[in-house]
């Protein structure tokens, strides 16, 4: 009994960090550093709605009804050869959210934030078909490269969620450790050179 029950808590600890992590909340929590840091506290709670509703919402949404209406098997998109059509909805809602934000006068910063996040979703959408590349490293990863270079330094301390997060998903067998690390690598050198093109556009 003893045994089993210290067996349950890796898988336990696995799964809690997997959905702690998730790529439709990470985002969130991200942004509410940035609109803390940059927007303008009247305007805040706009911002992060518009964030929540076509980063998380309309996403969540869509792949429910896709696996209500059996497009796909389930809502983790477990099988990679399923994740295209989920990715390129979210991929729309994404921008068309950013856009949104655009229009509407946020603060550039949160613009940039959303700008690095569907460049690294474009990417990703197109390894996916090839390699079944991890979003939850990668988009951990991204997010707090963003928090680092928008927000304060200090952040980099999240660096060290990382390797808890890889694990959890390999643990789980949902990805290989290669998958996990790469998803990480590429998140923060994509989102650094985004950033830094961003950056020097605007002072252009």
């Amino acid at each position: 009994m003893v045994r089993s029950n210290l067996s349950t808590i890796p898988a336990g600890i696995a799964w809690g960090t997997s959905v702690l992590f998730s790529p439709f909340l990470v985002p969130i929590a991200t942004a509410v550093g940035v609109v803390q840091k940059h927007a303008d506290p009247q305007n805040a709670l706009r911002w992060l709605a518009i964030v929540a509703l076509f980063v998380t919402v309309l996403p969540a949404l869509s792949i429910a009804l896709m696996v209500r209406f059996a497009k796909v098997s389930d809502f983790h998109l477990q099988n990679r050869e399923e994740r295209l059509l989920p990715l390129c909805c979210t991929l729309v809602s994404m921008i068309i959210g950013t856009v949104l934000l655009h229009q509407l006068g946020a603060a550039r910063e949160i613009v940039w934030a959303g700008v690095a996040y569907i460049t690294n979703s474009l990417i990703f959408s197109a390894i996916t078909p090839i390699w079944k590349i991890s979003f939850h490293s990668s988009v951990a990863t991204g997010c707090v490269t963003v928090l680092v270079m928008l927000v304060n330094p200090h952040f980099g301390w999240l660096f060290l969620l990382i390797p808890l997060i890889s694990w959890a998903r390999v643990y789980r067998k949902r990805h290989t450790l290669l998958q996990t690390v790469v998803g990480a690598v590429l998140a923060v050198g994509n989102t650094v050179i985004v950033l830094y093109i961003v950056r020097l556009g605007s002072q252009s």
